[in-house]
C-alpha cells in the first residue's frame, strides 16, 4: 500500500495503538487518514473529506510517510502518530 504511494483512508481510530498494525504501517511507510468520529455517516464523511482535501493534500506533501492523521467533521487535519 505505502509503496504504491497509496493513502489508507479510515474510520478505525485504533490501528495506531495495535502494534501488528503499527508495525504494519512502518514496514509498508503508509499515509494513514482517520476520521475523528468512528459515527459519522457516509454523507458526513464525504463532507469531510470535500472540506479537508486540501489539506491532506499539503500534509501528505509536508510528511514523510509513515504516518497517521486525523481528519475532523470540519476537515481539519493534524499529525496523531507519531508523535513529533
Amino acid at each position: 500500500m505505502g509503496s504504491n504511494n497509496w493513502i489508507l483512508l479510515t474510520a478505525d481510530k485504533r490501528i495506531r495503538y495495535n502494534f501488528l498494525e503499527r508495525r504494519a504501517l512502518q514496514e509498508n511507510s503508509v499515509r494513514e487518514f482517520v476520521f475523528t468520529s468512528g459515527n459519522m455517516s457516509g454523507q458526513e464523511m464525504a463532507a469531510a473529506l470535500e472540506l479537508g482535501l486540501a489539506s491532506m493534500c499539503r500534509f501528505r506533501r509536508k510528511f514523510e510517510p509513515p504516518f497517521v492523521a486525523s481528519i475532523s467533521r470540519t476537515g481539519e487535519v493534524r499529525l496523531r502518530w507519531p508523535k513529533v
